[in-house]
């Protein structure tokens, strides 16, 4: 690179993350921040767990209780922890955001890290010159089946893979050269930030450990016996360090453990049956929405033509577009850059092969019962979310190494980057009527020492039902975090033994908060009202 170029790689740097961050958060932008990603279901649940992530720094709760299902033990691990977000999200309302605006700025923080470490990635560990690394970076940044499912927050832990992935490999690096304070360094560095991953969104962190072992496996296949020797070599050389790693790295994931093991005991996961109905059709590999400028026809196409009943939405609607797809076929079939590049592309083809379903059948049933950690992974459909970075960068990679000329390349990159963007975006959360809500709760009486919801709201402005065990737990959850006054309502995929099903005003909720109270010997249990934000006193 001549020195002028050097110089201005920063601004450079600075200019396309800005300008893919945009993109990505371009309806927001528009309007105002009004409208945020999620709803108030799954989003309100994931803004009440990073206000407690506030709550912990303040003193105000124990880190793996949260306020609601109180008074039950160990509660955060009913769901995704959310611990990186969580920090992320106490800086932003330190700064004086609210807590929407703040888990907005949360997943542009998050973004932006991936562009970042998808580029260091790209340049550190491929060798790849400047401008082949911002397009591999942008085309993660962008990434249409993550834009079109944002609305479930914490798949945004995707963003965290290239990042682990260069910790990772500068760690091996350290191993394979015999740098041993270089690979304690770099390995202490990925582990601490690896279980801070688990903590903060299981999913992507699960497929990082799939993957990566996926990987391994199919180097020590193609590098070569010189490659695997100098391996070898490395191993017995760094034992030790190797070793001290290893008890390292048990202690971090150590809060880990202790928060999700009993929970995955007591609910018993996921069962294959649940499981199964979200592995991937063929179809699906495709399946960028309706929505997308330029694939959206070819998708309602191939659902009309094939399976006409497949809804507009769905969890399966995590596929990639089709000039990716090609080039990624181009990069597998005819692989460029040395083993490691034609590793990572065998890996990626064999494990997606492995989240297809035919016939009623998936091969995913051999990770399900031999992985560990599967059975908590309950939509397969997401594993396609965490290949974008392993297909951004391969693509990258075989087209730095094809000899076209200009305009047929920029004609290429504007088709890749064009074919990311997508008219739909779930942007379901509003922001002035939630933060109203919000805001008008008074302060509660002086003898309530925890509360539970009296009466729902009764208004939907995007068609959430009303009708719905969600729809007073969810906001019971953020009000309770908010207030730091914990709630017996909550809600996940899984609840507490005992939790007190229903909606409120039936004789079958109040019998059920009656039996939940007096089961944990509860006092000072008041009742709230979310529709004259109103309390009610604890009975004498």
């Amino acid at each position: 690179m001549n020195p002028p170029l050097k110089q201005r790689e920063p601004l450079l740097l600075a200019l396309a993350m800005a300008l893919c961050l945009a993109v990505f958060f371009r309806v927001q932008l528009l309007n105002g921040f009004t409208l945020l990603l999620g709803d108030r279901h799954d989003g309100v649940i994931e803004l009440a767990i990073l206000e407690h992530w506030r709550n912990v720094l303040a003193g105000a709760e124990p880190w793996n209780r949260t306020a609601y299902f109180f008074p039950v033990p160990g509660t955060l691990g009913y769901n995704d922890g959310y611990l990186i977000f969580g920090l992320l999200h106490a800086g932003f309302r330190a700064l004086g955001a609210d807590p929407f605006l703040a888990g907005e700025l949360v997943n542009a923080a998050l973004r932006a890290l991936g562009f970042l470490g998808m580029h260091l990635l790209a340049r550190r560990i491929f060798a790849l010159p400047l401008g082949w690394a911002l397009l591999a970076a942008a085309l993660f940044t962008l990434s249409n089946n993550l834009a079109i499912r944002a609305s479930h927050a914490q798949l945004f832990c995707v963003s965290l893979a290239p990042g682990l992935a260069l910790l990772l490999s500068l760690s091996l690096r350290a191993l394979l050269t015999g740098n041993r304070p270089a690979l304690l360094a770099w390995g202490i560095t990925f582990l601490l930030a690896f279980s801070a991953w688990l903590l903060s969104g299981f999913y992507m962190a699960f497929y990082f450990c799939f993957f990566g072992l996926a990987v391994l496996a199919v180097w020590l296949a193609v590098a070569g016996g010189a490659a695997r020797r100098v391996l070898w070599v490395g191993v017995r050389r760094q034992w030790v360090a190797l070793v001290g790693l290893g008890v390292v790295g048990v202690g971090l994931n150590l809060p880990f453990l202790l928060v999700y093991l009993p929970k995955a005991a007591e609910t018993g996961m996921h069962g294959w049956a649940m499981v199964r109905q979200f592995t991937l059709s063929p179809l699906d590999i495709l399946h960028v929405g309706t929505g997308n400028y330029v694939w959206g026809w070819l998708v309602r196409l191939l659902n009309f033509a094939f399976r006409p009943d497949m809804p507009a939405w769905s969890e399966q609607m995590t596929g990639f577009p089709l000039a990716l797809l090609l080039l990624f076929a181009a990069a597998l079939w005819r692989p460029a850059g040395g083993a490691l590049p034609r590793a990572l592309a065998l890996a990626t083809a064999l494990t997606w092969l492995l989240t297809l379903r035919f016939a009623g059948h998936s091969p995913w049933w051999l990770v399900y019962e031999a992985f560990p950690g599967a059975k908590a992974a309950r939509v397969v459909a997401r594993y396609q979310l965490f290949l974008a970075a392993p297909l951004s960068l391969l693509v990258v990679v075989w087209l730095s190494h094809q000899r076209l000329n200009r305009l047929a390349l920029g004609l290429l990159v504007a088709l890749l980057l064009g074919e990311q963007l997508n008219s739909y975006a779930p942007t379901f959360l509003d922001r002035p009527l939630e933060l109203a809500r919000l805001r008008a709760i008074p302060a509660p009486p002086a003898a309530c020492q925890s509360f539970f919801i009296t009466a729902a709201r009764t208004e939907s402005r995007f068609g959430e039902e009303v009708d719905n065990v969600y729809n007073h737990n969810t906001e019971a959850m953020l009000v309770a975090e908010y207030l730091r006054l914990p709630t017996v309502n909550g809600i996940s995929t899984f609840n507490p033994p005992g939790w007190p099903d229903g909606l409120p005003g039936t004789p079958e909720y109040a019998a059920n908060i009656r039996r939940y109270a007096a089961s944990h010997g509860l006092q000072g249990l008041c009742g709230l009202n979310l529709r004259s934000f109103a309390w009610t006193l604890p009975e004498p």
